[in-house]
């Protein structure tokens, strides 16, 4: 690395004390951010690219380097990959692993050097990367959406706003989601959709199953709710997870407290809880990101009948990190007591980011 000539400073008296400290610490921290970036891309073209491996996940890995910033390069694309770093390494039988990636002469391999022997990986089998002593900025993923339409014909209008947020460690991933949208028309009143989702999961050593929390706080008024809380959990697992498609099962107990309009009793059920969840990726530019989640809710207590939601969304990359959005939801409900509609459903188009 180039060593700068030591700098002068050419104030005197108390402005001395105050900047030589502030220019030792940004020097160390420059110092200190190239240091860090000593992992190493051989590419299947033979090019070489050095910086620091931040994460691999759906197909690409999100490299930073000193001279461009944080890129993403298509793992397909990687010949050997080489860092000092401790790393989390997900293979796509779901076997989690951990050490750093040593220097290799086989093609298409990584070698995880562990604690106790050294492992070739096919890069193909391998499908998530995450640094055990990464940032607490580089375990979060976040996106926003935000859509707006207005028909002339009957002034029906609507909004819609989406938030998405993920923290990952090494044992456990906590997630929050926001949905929510409004409509209103010349004939129809306004009407309202929030759909909030907090989810803790545990990954345990050695096991294809990890138990999940999950809290959920609904509202809408197509269906006659203006509020329910759910709380609670189960296990869950991976039936396929690759660098172009995952499938997620879950099943447990929640409990819930409604309040449906109309009613002044509130309603307490246990429910069982069934979860699937599909994502499919494309990488190649433009990309495409689509993701089918459906919910079964089966009541075991009382006489009603079981409820659900089916969310599916589609998003294409505009450009770096902006992506436009397609969603279509329906959601059923049996709600005898307030004679609402047993079913909603709409579609949006947004406009979003992702961190």
């Amino acid at each position: 690395m180039h060593r700068r000539p030591p700098a002068r400073l050419a104030a005197c008296g108390p402005t001395r004390f105050v900047l030589a400290p502030a220019l030792v610490a940004g020097l160390a921290f420059s110092c200190a951010a190239w240091a860090d970036k000593s992992d190493i891309i051989l590419f299947k073209n033979g090019d070489r690219l050095t910086g620091e491996v931040k994460t691999l996940d759906r197909g690409k890995v999100s490299f930073d380097t000193n001279a461009t910033g944080v890129i993403k390069v298509e793992w397909d694309d990687i010949e050997q990959l080489y860092s000092n770093t401790t790393f989390e390494v997900v293979l796509d039988d779901g076997e989690r692993l951990y050490g750093s990636l040593a220097e290799t002469t086989r093609h298409n391999e990584i070698r995880l050097q562990t604690e106790s022997t050294a492992l070739d990986l096919p890069i193909a089998t391998v499908v998530r990367m995450t640094p055990i002593k990464g940032t607490v900025i580089d375990r979060m993923q976040m996106s926003v959406d935000v859509g707006y339409s207005l028909a002339k014909a009957n002034k029906l209008e609507q909004s819609n706003l989406g938030y998405d947020f993920s923290y990952r460690e090494e044992k456990r991933l906590i997630t929050f989601s926001f949905d929510g949208s409004t409509s209103s028309s010349e004939n129809d009143p306004p009407s309202t959709r929030v759909f909030t989702n907090l989810g803790y999961r545990r990954f345990l050593d050695n096991l294809t199953w990890d138990p999940f929390a999950v809290g959920q706080l609904e509202r809408n008024d197509e269906l006659g709710i203006d509020r329910r809380v759910s709380v609670g959990g189960g296990m869950s697992r991976w039936l396929r997870d690759t660098n172009s498609s995952r499938i997620a099962f879950g099943g447990g107990l929640i409990r819930s407290w409604e309040d449906a309009n109309g009613v002044a009793e509130t309603k307490e059920d246990t429910e069982a809880l069934v979860a699937m969840n599909f994502e499919w990726f494309r990488y190649d530019e433009p990309e495409l990101d689509v993701s089918t989640k459906f919910t079964l809710y089966n009541r075991l207590s009382g006489s009603r009948e079981p409820r659900g939601n089916l969310d599916v969304n589609f998003k294409w990359e505009i450009f770096k990190d902006f992506y436009w959005s397609f969603s279509v939801y329906y959601t059923f409900d049996q709600q005898r007591e307030t004679g609402a509609a047993t079913t909603d459903y709409g579609s949006f188009v947004s406009f979003g980011w992702k961190l």
